[in-house]
C-alpha cells in the first residue's frame, strides 16, 4: 500500500477511540452518521475495511494494540488483567530509538507508575480498583452473573455532558497543545478518546444532528445469532427483554451523536497537526479498541464475534501511504507494532505475529484471529477471518461459519451445510495454527480462578462491582 515504504524517522500519531462500530463512518456509506474529519483522513490515506481487534473488550484489546501480540500470548484475558509493561510495547521500542513517546487520554493499563514504554502519560485513565473481577468470577465454574431486567445503559440516553465528554474535550485540547509546540526529536503521540463508549449522553449540538424518526434501525432478526453462547451473553447483560422501537431509536441517536462528537475532536487534532507543519512527516493511524453491535441482530454492546463488535475502523495516512486506497485483506491490531517499527525506520521484530500495514506485498492468503474470555461468557470463543470466510469456534458449543462476501450481515450460518464441510475444517485447522482453543480456555479460567482466590474468594471478588471506569480524581480536577 506504500508509494515510498523506505521513508525514515517519521513522527507517529495514533488516534484511538472506544467502542466505535467500524461501519459508522460516512465515507463507508453509512446512511445516517456524519463523520467529516474521518472522511477527510480516509480520502488522504488508506482504509482497511476488514480490520479486527484481538478481543472485543477494552483491556485485552489495548494490551494487544501496544504489544503486537494476541491475547493468548499476553495473558490479558479480561478487564481485571490490565497491562503492566510485559510483554514489551512499541513504546519501549520507540523510546529506545530516541523518540519522545507521549500518551494523552485513556490507556486502561494498571497504573501510571508501571514501565509500559509510555513514560509521558497525560490525562491518563487506567483501570479502576483493579478492574472488573466480578464479571469473570464465575467463569471457572461455567457460570455468569445474571442481570435482572432490561440493560440499563440503553435506557439512560439523551443530551448533555458527562465526565467522559468533558474528559474527551480535555484530551483534544491537550493534544492540540502538544502539536502547537512539538518536540525537536521524532515523537510518537497516542491520543485516546473514550467516545462513543457508553453512557449514551451526547453534547446537545451533536445530539440535535439526528432526528430519531428518520434513523435507519437495524433488523431485529437475530438470524444466525440465535445461538446458545449468545443466549448466555444476552441473559448476562439484560438483553433478553424486548426493547421498543422508540427505545432503540433513542439509543441509536445518542450513539450516532457521540460518533460525530468524537469526529469533531479528531478534526481538532488533525487541524493542529496540519498547522504545525509536521503533517508531511507524520504517519497517522486511527482505530478503535473494539466495535459496538448497535442493535444489529438485536444485540448491543461488544463482547461478541459479530463484525459490528469484533471489527474495528482502521485508517492509515501520511508519508509513503497510498492515497484513496481501500484494502480488503484481513488485518489486525497486532499489525500496529510492526507498522510503527517501519514508520520509525526500525528493524522488524520477527517474533511478532503481525505485519506492517505499510507492506504492499501480497497477503491474500492471510488469516487473523480474535478471542474472548471475559464477562457474559461461560467458555472461550475464537474468531478466524480468512479470505471471504469468518469462522467462530465456541468451546463446548457448535461453531459458526459465514461467507462475508455474499452475506455481509452474517445472517446465514454455513457451519452445518455439508457443502461447506471442507471450508469449516480448513478454518478450524487454521485457527489451531494460532492456538489450541481448549487449552487456551483452560489457561484463562485457571488464571481467573487464581485471581479470584487472591482477592479473598468468590464472595469478595463478586462484591467489587465496577459498572464503568471513572475519570481518575487527579484528572477530574482538571476538567472543572
Amino acid at each position: 500500500m506504500t508509494t515510498d515504504s523506505r521513508a525514515r524517522r517519521r513522527n507517529l500519531l495514533l488516534i484511538t477511540s472506544d467502542q466505535h462500530n467500524p461501519a459508522f463512518m460516512s465515507y463507508l456509506g453509512h446512511r445516517d452518521v456524519q463523520t467529516p474529519a474521518l472522511d477527510d483522513l480516509a480520502a488522504q490515506g488508506t482504509v482497511f475495511t476488514n480490520a479486527y481487534c484481538t478481543s472485543p473488550i477494552c483491556v485485552p484489546s489495548r494490551a494487544s494494540m501496544v504489544t503486537g501480540r494476541y491475547v493468548h500470548e499476553t495473558g490479558h484475558w479480561d478487564n481485571a488483567a490490565p497491562y503492566t509493561g510485559i510483554p514489551r510495547s512499541w513504546g519501549h521500542a520507540l523510546g529506545e530509538a530516541g523518540y519522545q513517546v507521549t500518551t494523552i487520554g485513556k490507556l486502561h493499563y494498571r497504573d501510571v507508575g508501571d514501565d509500559t514504554g509510555f513514560p509521558d502519560q497525560r490525562l491518563a485513565m487506567h483501570v479502576h480498583l483493579g478492574g472488573d473481577l466480578r464479571g469473570v468470577s464465575l467463569r471457572p465454574q461455567g457460570e455468569v452473573p445474571d442481570r435482572e431486567g432490561k440493560a440499563r445503559p440503553l435506557l439512560r440516553v439523551g443530551s448533555g455532558e458527562t465526565e467522559y465528554t468533558r474528559f474527551d474535550r480535555a484530551v483534544a485540547t491537550a493534544a492540540v497543545k502538544f502539536l502547537e509546540d512539538p518536540p525537536l526529536e521524532p515523537w510518537g503521540l497516542t491520543v485516546s478518546f473514550v467516545a462513543p463508549h457508553f453512557p449514551l449522553i451526547a453534547p446537545e449540538d451533536f445530539y440535535q444532528l439526528y432526528d430519531p424518526s428518520e434513523l435507519t434501525l437495524p433488523s431485529p432478526d437475530s438470524g444466525a445469532w440465535d445461538h446458545p453462547a449468545i443466549d448466555v451473553f444476552k441473559r448476562a447483560f439484560g438483553l433478553s427483554d424486548v426493547f421498543t422501537d422508540q427505545e432503540k431509536r433513542s439509543a441509536l441517536r445518542a450513539y450516532l451523536a457521540l460518533c460525530s462528537y468524537l469526529d469533531s475532536l479528531i478534526g481538532r487534532v488533525l487541524d493542529a497537526l496540519s498547522a504545525s507543519g509536521q503533517a508531511s512527516n507524520t504517519l497517522v493511524v486511527y482505530t478503535s479498541d473494539h466495535g459496538e453491535s448497535a442493535g444489529a441482530h438485536g444485540l448491543w454492546f461488544k463482547h461478541l464475534m459479530n463484525d459490528e463488535s469484533v471489527g474495528v475502523p482502521l485508517i492509515v495516512a501520511g508519508p509513503g501511504v497510498s492515497i484513496g486506497q481501500v484494502v480488503t485483506t484481513p488485518v489486525s491490531h497486532v499489525d500496529l507494532f510492526p507498522t510503527f517499527l517501519e514508520g520509525a525506520g526500525l528493524a522488524r521484530d520477527d517474533s511478532l505475529p503481525g505485519i506492517s500495514l505499510l507492506d504492499d506485498s501480497d497477503q491474500s492468503d492471510r488469516a487473523v484471529m480474535a478471542e474472548y474470555h471475559a464477562n457474559g461468557s461461560t467458555a472461550a470463543s475464537f474468531m478466524l477471518r480468512h479470505g471471504r470466510y469468518k469462522y467462530i469456534e465456541y468451546v463446548g458449543e457448535r461453531p459458526q461459519l459465514f461467507n462475508l462476501e455474499s452475506d455481509p450481515d452474517e445472517m446465514v450460518d454455513l457451519a452445518r451445510d455439508p457443502g461447506h464441510a471442507d471450508v469449516l475444517a480448513d478454518c478450524a485447522r487454521r485457527l489451531r495454527d494460532f492456538c489450541d482453543p481448549d487449552e487456551v480456555d483452560a489457561l484463562a479460567k485457571a488464571d481467573q480462578a487464581r485471581r479470584v482466590e487472591q482477592a479473598g474468594g468468590l464472595e469478595a471478588a463478586a462484591a467489587v462491582q465496577i459498572p464503568y471506569t471513572p475519570v481518575p480524581e487527579n484528572v477530574a480536577s482538571e476538567l472543572q
